[in-house]
Order: structure tokens, then C-alpha cells, then sequence
């Protein structure tokens, strides 16, 4: 058969040797994964709202969003766990008719000796020195001094003007996203003491819906997202499912972080209460519950750990991966992690120093649409490694049958045609699942199985569309060893 050329015209007279260059049997399948954080900005920030931007480093974060902003926050907090994905920051504009979160806190003074106030502001710990005779009013100047000069820190604190003993500790941004803060001042030197006031929660939260369908079709492979509340979690489940879905075939999985109590499911801002609402295969639900880091910290930490595993190889198991940085306070009991993992949200345990250890990232994905249970998309794994394999199958087949033609009956059109059949089809699939499904990345098992669930056909009284179902048998995570010990 005649040799397809692109370049060369079969009708060529000019004597010479020509060769074409063609790259497309080369080189391996392979991509840079992608990471969205998703979280407000400070208003004075330069960053544009809803523009994704391309971050490589933590301080860079805090010059484009804000210092001490919950965006910069999230990418310093990836960085420093993860440079090899390729890190973009989606930055959100603070609720307009929200309020910040504020905490009052007042000094008095008397005979002040030299000495400190501690101050511990999510899980950092620093202090404000006091001098020999200082007065409230210089302690508590102080104070706000030595918070405001954490730059990264996501709250400011103010000297009230009609009382300059007390100073006020504020979010930096307005809305919900403020109450998870926890601010302690304590003092230690002689003759000074501080009185904690009542916190006044924020209110407010941005709609993320249109920023997130900004976007367009770029493939984000992983997010994270300072978002918990029902709606936005709603809308991120749509979107997340419109990616996957097989239009687009852009599809991520979303990393949450949830505060409050375990509580129950009928108990409101409990983590079991937020989780029964979600049900999506995409998001993974983080128990942050009451511990000190804030809630981006933890969904951008996790993410960051998670997915460094998960991009190299989608199947992996995540058991014990060490979530650097984050401090572990409450360390849930075996029936309480039972609980989570049946309400779709993933667990951890603590190692002997407090380090915070994957133990299984489920996804919140629980019910079908008739409500009942359903664990078709229990480990994170499941959706990462099906998305990975139809990525898979269909990056080889544009690279190997692009200018094809197709054929509805198994003729023998020569040694080298390009031209599609049903059996080259099934073929094709049967070879992929064998050698790199199987045998080089261990995404699926049990060959035979395989085979036996394809069919492929060309569609009724069409010459340009092939159809085909196949039923691949993932891999699973071995994490449980069940045995029964009788002994005599």
C-alpha cells in the first residue's frame, strides 16, 4: 500500500532525497499536573479577582493577594509542602456586605516589672516585651505592635482610641472565613494582666459560582478550596462534575477542610451536619475540626501531601502520608473515625510527636439518587485512577491513529493501512490495559475479565463514529487485614 505522506507531493519532480519528520510514535505520555487554590484576597491586593495566577513562591503570594491573606496563605502553605505540581491561585473578592471577625482584649497594669505577654495566634506562639513601669496603655500599644509586625499573620490588631487599654484583634478579611480564627494574649510579666473579651463572628460570603465557571477548560488536576459553606460546596460539586463529565474530560478532585465539633448529623456546624450535604465524588472533606491551623491551611496542606503521591501515580495508596507542618490536636478515637469515614470525610492519626498522618482519603461521595449507600467512589483513589485511565486511552489513540480512516467490516486492507476496525479497536484496548494498565502502572487487574467486557461496534448508518463499552476492574488499597484467631 502506498505510504501516506503530508509534506511530500506524490507528483514531486525536483531530483533530491526528502524525508518528513514525524513525532507522533514518540516520546511517552505525561503531563504536568496542575493545583487551584481557591480563597479570598485582600482588597487592596493588585491580584485581579477570579483571574488564575501562576505562583512559584510563598512570599510572591503575599505580594499578589495580601499579606496575611487566606490566598497567600493556601500558596504558601502548598509551596512549602510541594514545588513539583504546577501551583495557580484562583483569588476571591471579600463578601461586600460581610463584617470581619473581632476579638476585644483589655490590659490593666500596675507596678509593671519587666517581662512579656504572650501572644498565640493559630498555633504560632510569640510575645510583646513589657518595660519596668510600663502603663496599660503601653503594654497594650505594644501588644498591637508586635501582631502587627507578623506580616503574614491573618488577622491586624488596632489600639482602641477611646480606650487605649484595650486592643481589638481583627480578621484582615470580611466574612465567615474569620471565625475559625483563635487568638490568645496572656501575661507573663509581674503587675500586668489581660483580660479576654467575647469575639464578635464575622458574617458574610462570597458566591464562588462564577469565578469558578471563569475558568474555561483548562485542567486543574487538583484544588483546594477555603469554602465549606453548603452553598459554595454545592456549586463546587457541579462544576467539578461538569469537568469530569465526557464533553469536557477535564476532571479534579477538591480538597475542604471542615471546623467545628464531630458532633452528629442533625447537630448544626457540626462536621458530621456539614459533610450529609455534599455527596460528591470531587471534594474530599478534611477534619480540621477545632485545631489551631486554619481551616486553608489544612485543605491546602492536605492537598499539597495528597496529590504529590496521587499525580505520580493515581492509584496509590496514601496510608501514613505525613501532612508536614499542621498541628494535630485532636486526635479522634477508633469508633469517632469510623464515624467520619461513614459520613465521607477523610481521617488522619498522630504519630508520638504529634505529626499529622494520612490514614484514608474517602471521598464525601455516600448516597446515590435514591438515597441509598453507596461506596462506588469511596477512596479518592477510584475517581482519580478512572480519570486517569480514560486520559490514558485517549492520548495513545491520538497519537496513534490520528488520520485514520474508518472501516465497518474486518478487511484485509494491507500490511500498514490506517484504517479502524472494531477488532483493531479491541485490540488497542486489550494491549493497553495488559501492558500499561496492568503491568507498568497497576491501576487495574484480572486481564481476562477485561476482555470478556468489551464491545465494539460502528454506529448504525454512520461512516465516522465508533462506540464502544468496556468494563475496567480497578486496583484496590489494602487497608484492612480481617482474620479470625482460634486458638486451642
Amino acid at each position: 500500500m502506498p505510504i501516506p505522506m503530508r509534506q511530500i507531493p506524490a507528483n514531486l519532480l525536483v531530483p533530491g532525497q526528502y524525508q518528513e519528520i514525524d513525532n507522533s510514535l514518540a516520546g511517552a505520555q505525561g503531563d504536568i499536573k496542575k493545583a487551584l487554590m481557591v480563597g479570598y484576597k485582600l482588597p487592596s491586593s493588585e491580584a485581579e479577582s477570579g483571574k488564575p495566577i501562576n505562583v512559584l513562591e510563598g512570599f510572591k503570594a503575599h505580594q499578589l493577594f495580601g499579606y496575611g491573606s487566606p490566598a497567600a496563605i493556601m500558596a504558601e502553605t502548598f509551596l512549602a509542602l510541594n514545588k513539583v505540581e504546577e501551583l495557580y491561585v484562583l483569588p476571591i473578592p471579600e463578601p461586600e456586605a460581610g463584617t470581619a471577625w473581632k476579638k476585644r482584649f483589655t490590659v490593666s497594669a500596675s507596678n509593671a516589672e519587666p517581662g512579656a505577654v504572650g501572644i498565640a495566634i493559630n498555633g504560632q506562639f510569640f510575645e510583646a516585651a513589657v518595660a519596668a513601669g510600663a502603663d496599660a496603655q503601653a503594654v497594650a500599644a505594644a501588644i498591637a505592635a508586635r501582631i502587627n509586625s507578623e506580616l503574614t499573620l491573618p488577622v491586624i490588631a488596632e489600639v482602641d482610641t477611646e480606650h487605649p487599654e484595650s486592643i481589638v484583634v481583627m480578621c484582615n478579611v470580611k466574612g465567615t472565613v474569620g471565625n475559625s480564627n483563635s487568638v490568645n494574649i496572656e501575661a507573663t510579666a509581674p503587675g500586668v494582666t489581660v483580660e479576654e473579651g467575647a469575639a464578635t463572628a464575622g458574617t458574610g460570603v462570597t458566591n464562588i459560582k462564577p469565578f469558578l465557571a471563569g475558568l474555561g477548560e483548562t485542567r486543574y488536576n487538583f484544588f483546594a478550596s477555603d469554602f465549606s459553606d453548603a452553598k459554595n460546596i454545592k456549586d463546587c460539586s457541579d462544576e467539578l462534575e461538569s469537568r469530569y463529565g465526557a464533553t469536557r474530560q477535564i476532571g479534579g478532585r477538591m480538597y475542604v477542610a471542615l471546623a467545628g465539633p464531630l458532633g452528629s448529623k442533625t447537630e448544626a456546624g457540626s462536621m458530621l451536619c456539614k459533610a450529609k450535604d455534599a455527596n460528591s465524588p470531587h471534594i474530599v472533606l478534611l477534619p480540621r475540626s477545632n485545631n489551631p491551623d486554619l481551616p486553608c491551611a489544612w485543605a491546602a496542606a492536605w492537598c499539597a501531601s495528597a496529590c504529590r503521591i496521587l499525580a505520580d501515580d493515581p492509584a496509590a495508596n496514601t496510608y501514613d502520608t505525613k501532612v508536614t507542618g499542621l498541628i494535630g490536636g485532636q486526635d479522634f478515637s477508633f469508633w469517632e473515625r469510623q464515624k467520619l469515614l461513614e459520613a465521607g470525610i477523610a481521617t488522619y492519626r498522630l504519630d508520638t510527636t504529634g505529626n499529622v498522618l494520612i490514614e484514608r482519603l474517602v471521598t464525601s461521595y455516600t448516597e446515590n439518587t435514591d438515597g441509598g449507600r453507596d461506596t462506588s467512589y469511596l477512596d479518592v483513589q477510584v475517581p482519580e485512577t478512572v480519570d486517569a485511565v480514560r486520559t490514558y486511552i485517549n492520548a495513545e489513540a491520538k497519537k496513534r491513529f490520528k488520520t485514520w480512516k474508518l472501516a465497518s467490516t474486518e478487511e484485509n486492507f494491507g500490511s500498514g493501512a490506517k484504517v479502524m476496525t472494531c477488532g483493531v479497536w479491541r485490540s488497542y484496548l486489550c494491549e493497553l490495559y495488559s501492558e500499561a494498565f496492568i503491568k507498568a502502572k497497576q491501576w487495574c487487574q484480572d486481564f481476562e475479565g477485561y476482555k470478556k467486557s468489551i464491545l465494539v461496534e460502528i454506529k448504525k448508518d454512520s461512516k465516522t463514529r465508533l462506540e464502544y463499552s468496556h468494563q475496567p476492574n480497578l486496583i484496590g488499597q489494602f487497608y484492612i487485614g480481617a482474620g479470625l484467631l482460634q486458638f486451642k
